[in-house]
């Protein structure tokens, strides 16, 4: 995949294919209640005065929603930080979904109030994502420094199943939360029915946007990450299509040749949707094409969305991938994306060694395979 990068206003926005922000992504907030080891985007509690001075308030939300709307935006994300902290959720929910979204809310769930129920009964979303990050008081102690919200969220969750949305549960998996992993499913099979998956985020990178979040100290080594989320797939599978499946099927999910690749290009800025197809509003009023990277961005106050969109382009200057990745025979199964690798090493064209570590396991599993 290219990216494009321009000199020039006029010639970039010339050369750019078509784009439409069918896909957006509302962060009400980077405030949260718990303090969880690995978050991208929670800033330290001690600026949580500036940051309440700069959100974006409900009307300026739900006038954001009615341009996104006329632009051409058809599924919304709703998050944070975690979005039910603001006292004007409801009112915030309400008019974003007059709007007629496919809407999406990301929750801890541990701020499920009677208000808050009585608003998504009214106005249900499509998709409801909690995230459980353990099964237990003390593992809630340990990753999210609260272990008082396990019951809150375990009650919240418990309340948002009764809405007619699908949900799922999501989890990050830490050194914290490492031994109480299968509890979580278990857990979330035993209160919501063996239906419900437990989602796991498959690489943790470094806080971006001001977050303060340590997580290179709790996190997994890469080895560990891809062992627990290619067995825990495996397990999946098998439980779906039973003991015939054969894990050599999963090679051809990896393996795109270049030349295959070659016969079907893509152009766009980042490798990927960020800024063609989807984008995020910041809880300051900033235009991104990625939530993980506030590199580039235009100010949706100033200009209306329409504008900023189009002009989002104009200030992307991506640089030269580097020459270690460009020849790395594993490229074609890296999860690396411009992102990640700013996340993880300031550059969104540098070499993120946490990934790339990511990636070598994942080659050493295929490869084990090949020969079996």
């Amino acid at each position: 995949m290219s990216a494009l990068t321009g000199k020039e206003h006029p010639a970039i926005l010339s050369e750019m294919p078509q784009r439409c922000p069918v896909d957006g992504t509302f962060e009400l907030t980077v405030r949260c209640n718990l303090h969880c080891k690995m978050c991208l985007f929670r800033h330290d509690d001690s600026e949580n005065e500036e940051i309440i001075r700069r959100e974006l308030s409900a009307e300026q939300w739900i006038d954001m929603a009615e341009q996104a709307a006329d632009a051409g935006t058809l599924s919304l994300l709703i998050t944070g930080g975690e979005p039910m902290l603001r006292p004007d959720f409801c009112e915030i929910w309400e008019g974003i979904y007059r709007q007629g979204f496919l809407i999406t809310l990301y929750t801890n769930a541990s701020l499920v109030t009677d208000r808050v129920m009585r608003t998504l009964k009214k106005y249900p979303p499509h998709r409801i994502g909690v995230t459980i990050y353990g099964a237990s008081p003390e593992t809630y102690r340990k990753v999210c420094g609260n272990g008082d919200a396990f019951q809150r969220v375990l009650e919240g969750a418990r309340r948002l199943a009764e809405l007619p949305s699908a949900m799922e549960f999501r989890t990050t998996i830490i050194r914290e939360n490492y031994s109480d992993f299968d509890n979580i499913c278990k857990l979330v099979e035993k209160e919501f029915g063996i239906g419900y998956n437990v989602v796991q985020t498959r690489i943790i990178t470094q806080s971006v946007r001001g977050g303060c979040a340590d997580v290179r100290s709790h996190r997994l080594a890469p080895e560990e990450n891809v062992k627990l989320a290619f067995h825990r797939g495996i397990r999946r599978i098998r439980e779906q299509v039973g003991e015939s499946f054969d894990e050599k099927n999963l090679r051809a999910v990896y393996q795109e040749s270049p030349q295959e690749k070659a016969r079907n290009p893509r152009v766009s800025l980042f490798g990927c949707d960020a800024g063609m197809q989807s984008y995020t509003i910041s809880w300051d009023g900033q235009l991104l094409g990625c939530q993980m990277m506030g590199l580039f961005s235009q100010d949706v106050l100033a200009k209306g969305f329409s504008e900023a969109w189009r002009d989002f382009p104009a200030g992307v200057r991506l640089p030269k991938m580097n020459e270690k990745c460009g020849t790395c025979e594993d490229r074609n199964i890296c999860n690396c994306c411009c992102a990640s690798r700013y996340a993880e090493t300031g550059d969104p064209g540098g070499c993120p060694e946490y990934v790339c570590r990511d990636t070598k396991a994942v080659a050493r599993l295929l490869r084990r395979e090949r020969k079996q």
